[in-house]
């Protein structure tokens, strides 16, 4: 999302930066998205208000106007709250049920923000203290707060078992941020924290060996002959004939009013009307959003990764590259599939006939596509100076990215509804 304000002359000129980051339950359920943000542009002072408050306002404002729902569905949002932003009742513009409003740690713990606090809940919202650290003046704080998010990132076991002691008489609701691995969310769950967020969810560690279930490779081999330009229709369609279900979703979708099919006579017409790239697309597509029945980490991984291709392909477009922009799709599709297939990315690639310069991007992060899979993968993790160098290096203009990431959410969205 890019937001440009300009009231007048002497007012400043901002582009925001929103990023989304998923919070889980225990169960693997999603929870929530934090949503992660920055102002670009220089650093500046008007009317009192710092700079870091008014690119604040002007992201709330946004969020406003187009509707928290477009980033997190159905999903509550954590909004960072600035001092300044909790004092001046901007929490009051949101749904209390929509948001959880998270204080920042650069928060002093003084009589007003108590107070603000304190209203807040009143009146029905849920409030977290970001990146806690315990002292004795958060005390009387305490009752009123519903989530703490705890940094367990090589924070020593001992040390987090006297932090929750401290809280656990207050009843809040824990959560372990920045967690990467599977032992970190097992000690976590050990002392009682039910909330969860780090990288470790977007890359689930491969734990057993596995086969990918007949429907998936009928899939593979249907996308391997497409590639293969001297296969014809008919072996094609001897694929299809082998899986109804494949079968009645492809003429499903020829026949639907964006393919513009009718009369369709054959399985093979059904084909030709697609064409052989358009149904590459498609089928690698159906591959991954083919776990998302699962639910839950599974439907959020084919969600990022749905987003992911479609934002990939957007920087392709917006370079004017429409052949790199398809390759691209597909790097970004195909970058979780080890986390939505639970099998090792290097043996998925080897029953899937793909570029090299695709493989090369996926598998060792080099090549032509490999900088704009950098760009998406540093966006979605909001690290905000790799974006910038990152978005410089393949040549966009960077503050183009935040409506781009926009309408990959909405585009992942629309995919999975259809599915």
């Amino acid at each position: 999302m890019t937001v440009k304000t300009a009231t007048t002359e002497s007012s400043p000129c901002y582009d925001v930066f929103v990023a989304r980051q998923p919070i889980f339950e225990a169960d693997g359920r999603l929870a929530a998205y934090e949503l992660l943000y920055r102002r670009s542009g220089e650093h500046t002072t008007a009317d009192a208000l710092s700079a870091e408050t008014m690119a604040a306002e002007v992201l709330v404002q946004t969020f406003l106007n187009m509707g928290l729902d477009k980033v997190t569905g159905e999903a509550r949002a954590f909004l960072n709250f600035t001092r300044d932003m909790l004092l001046q009742g901007i929490y009051g513009l949101f749904n209390p049920r929509e948001v959880v409003i998270e204080v920042l740690e650069s928060v002093t713990p003084d009589d007003e923000v108590l107070a603000t606090i304190e209203t807040m809940v009143k009146n029905g919202y849920t409030v977290a203290l970001d990146d806690f650290e315990y002292s004795p003046e958060w005390d009387r704080f305490l009752p009123y707060i519903g989530i703490v998010k705890v940094d367990v990132l090589e924070r020593p076991f001992a040390d987090l078992d006297v932090l929750v002691g401290k809280l656990r008489p207050f009843g809040m609701s824990l959560l372990a941020e920045r967690v990467e691995t599977r032992e970190v969310e097992a000690k976590c769950k050990s002392l009682g924290f039910t909330l969860f967020q780090g990288y470790y969810y977007q890359r689930p560690e491969i734990l057993i060996k596995r086969e990918l279930p007949a429907g998936q490779l009928t899939i593979l081999r249907l996308m391997n002959l497409l590639r293969d330009a001297n296969s014809p229709d008919s072996k094609l369609e001897e694929a299809f004939r082998g899986d109804v279900s494949l079968t009645m979703k492809l003429l499903r979708t020829v026949n639907s009013a964006a393919m513009g099919g009718r009369g369709i006579e054959s399985i093979r017409h059904a084909v030709r009307m697609v064409g052989r790239a358009e149904l590459h697309k498609w089928l690698a597509l159906l591959l991954v959003s083919s776990v998302a029945s699962r639910g839950g980490m599974d439907l959020e991984v084919v969600r990022t990764a749905l987003a992911r291709a479609r934002f990939a392909e957007m920087i392709g477009l917006q370079k004017g590259d429409r052949r790199a922009s398809e390759s691209l799709f597909m790097v970004g599709l195909f970058s979780l599939l080890e986390a939505a297939l639970r099998l090792p990315l290097s043996e998925i690639l080897e029953k899937i006939d793909l570029a090299e310069e695709i493989k090369r991007a996926l598998l060792v992060r080099s090549g032509p596509y490999a900088g704009a899979l950098a760009l998406v993968e540093s966006y979605e993790k909001a690290s905000w100076d790799v974006v910038t160098a990152e978005a410089q290096a393949v040549n966009v203009d960077p503050a183009m990215l935040g409506d781009m990431y926009l309408s990959a959410l909405l585009w992942a969205r629309e995919r999975l509804s259809e599915a």
